[in-house]
């Protein structure tokens, strides 16, 4: 009986101070920034490196996609 007593004590210790239960983080997409992202990373690798726009296009997608 004492160690169902105390576990639920834990329990209810738990779930009223929150705890095991994180905030969520909302993240809000912004198309804006995401293609301003994109466009200037793509130049940038273009620039700096002289390559094609298809890899330029490909490594800005990866760069910019923590935006999305």
């Amino acid at each position: 009986m004492k160690k169902i007593l105390m576990v639920m004590g834990i329990a209810s210790a738990l779930l009223l101070t929150g705890c095991g239960m994180g905030e969520k983080e909302e993240v809000k997409a912004d198309p804006a920034a995401y293609n301003k992202c994109l466009e200037e990373e793509a130049a940038k690798l273009l620039d700096e490196t002289g390559s094609n726009l298809d890899y330029a296009n490909e490594k800005a997608l990866e760069a910019c996609a923590d935006l999305m």
